[in-house]
């Protein structure tokens, strides 16, 4: 038995398609997602999750802990968190000197999301290859975990190196925050299962998400960890309107141009490129090939479940099919995609603040 919990996800895409991103108009678009965040802790969220992108306008936090740490100082009570940094594009020591100062300065309150990526480009961009991003991935944790809990660090990985450095600050949390780790691979989730970190995955139907909660669920079980719900937190896009029917009108434009900036972000340019992915990325031609098909629809994403979009009663019925069939304790809500207007967001996440996650948080669940 368990009760929800619910945080909000944000990438900041750029919303001016065919305008060159410069200038102070940048600076509104930060503001304007600054109030966002805002509201959710006034509303009683759980979390708020910002993630890292580069070279496109899919996102424009390609340095999550650089806003988090301005979030710190906006914020009093709610957690915050990055989802995720990628390990194979940053220098793991440097991220935990960024997540001890995050930690004193909102006062004990980050969690960390970490990952290899599955952006295509960024690896082709910065010249690494796609089947150093998990060696990188969990051999930079290591490199992490060793900073926070040891006095004098000595580590000769294969990517990574440390001669006897020590962790200045160090973070409040003892012996670090909660570390989150993005799956989607089965490996994956045994690894994390093992090491004992709560995980994350989005964009999989409901049916494919019950056999990623049990494939961890059951991990957890052999390796003797803690089975809680709560450490499975799944995101899905959500709007919500005072009708179903204008809530599914209004997010039809933005919900289709954030898929085109996902696709143009992450997505590998051709079928060819996916299936010769090297074998520990194979799995994300599976996650990708929709978008080599027709089965990628608006109308689909929502019967699928994968987008959560309607009026509050419609929302809560959603949530509620999807907590039942899965099993997840953590909902994660992206709120703010594509071009939707900063007003309708705030809508949005007033309407499920205050008419959706109530339901929840007094309503005792049972899967």
């Amino acid at each position: 038995m368990t009760q929800l919990e619910f945080s909000t996800f944000d990438l900041v895409h750029w919303p001016h398609t065919g305008r060159k991103m410069e200038g102070k108009v940048q600076s509104q678009i930060y503001e304007e997602h600054i109030k966002q965040w805002k509201l959710t802790e006034e509303l009683g969220f759980d979390a708020i999750w910002l993630g890292e992108h580069h070279f496109t306008d899919y996102s424009m936090t390609p340095s999550p802990n650089i806003m988090l740490a301005a979030l710190a100082r906006e914020t009093k009570k709610v957690k915050i968190g990055n989802m995720i940094n990628a390990f194979p594009f940053n220098d793991p020591w440097r991220l935990a000197e960024e997540f001890a100062m995050l930690d004193i300065l909102s006062e004990g309150r980050l969690v960390i999301g970490l990952g290899r990526s599955a952006d295509v480009q960024e690896y082709e961009k910065f010249g690494i290859p796609l089947k150093e991003g998990r060696p990188r991935y969990q051999e930079g944790l290591e490199l992490v975990k060793k900073a926070f809990t040891e006095e004098v660090v000595h580590f000769d990985g294969e990517y990574y190196k440390m001669n006897g450095g020590s962790l200045v600050p160090r973070p409040i949390q003892q012996p670090y925050p909660t570390i989150y780790a993005t799956c989607l691979s089965p490996e994956t989730h045994d690894w994390a299962a093992k090491e004992g970190y709560p995980i994350s995955t989005l964009f999989l139907p409901p049916d494919q998400t019950v056999q990623s909660y049990q494939t961890y669920m059951s991990a957890c079980e052999k390796y003797n960890r803690e089975v809680d719900p709560k450490n499975y937190l799944l995101f899905r896009n959500v709007y919500v309107a005072e009708t179903k029917e204008q809530a599914i009108e209004e997010a039809r434009v933005p919900m289709l141009k954030f898929l085109q900036l996902f696709q143009n972000a992450a997505v590998p340019e051709t079928k060819e490129m996916m299936d010769n992915f090297p074998e520990n990325f194979k799995y994300f031609s599976e996650f990708f090939a929709p978008f080599f098909g027709d089965s990628l629809t608006y109308e689909g994403l929502i019967e699928s479940g994968i987008f959560i979009c309607g009026d509050p009663d419609t929302v809560a019925e959603e949530i509620q099919r999807q907590h039942e069939m899965i099993g997840m304790g953590h909902l994660g809500c992206w709120m703010a995609f594509g071009d939707l207007p900063h007003e309708k967001v705030m809508n949005s996440i007033q309407l499920f603040g205050e008419q959706v996650m109530p339901r929840f948080k007094s309503t005792v669940l049972t899967k």
